[in-house]
């Protein structure tokens, strides 16, 4: 680890819980401290990630490219059919390369 400064938080957990924290933590060979702060970091990694996608969608969408919902759910809907639809196509009207943009 690069970094291993780290900072105190008291956090209130249910009486269970904490038990079943403590149980992991004798069962994994790891300290209840090291498993809070990785479930943390872990949450605060997806919630990071989430909210980074979110404004990205919602760029796209005021700029007028999105699929339209109805489109989209007639198209899943078609999966598995004898009449499965062609992909929808965003509302500009045109092909976009969604693997370009990531």
């Amino acid at each position: 680890m690069a970094n291993t400064r780290s900072a105190t938080l008291s956090i209130r957990l249910k009486s269970e819980t904490k038990k079943r924290l403590a149980k992991l933590a004798r069962t994994s060979g790891r300290s209840s401290n090291f498993l809070v702060s990785d479930a943390v970091e872990s949450y605060v990694a997806d919630q990071e990630r989430m909210l980074a996608e979110l404004r990205q969608t919602d760029r796209q969408v005021k700029s007028g490219h999105y699929i339209r919902h109805e489109d989209m759910k007639a198209w899943l809907l078609s999966w598995g059919t004898s009449r499965e639809l062609q992909p929808p196509k965003c509302v500009c009207g045109k092909q976009h390369n969604d693997k370009a943009r990531r």
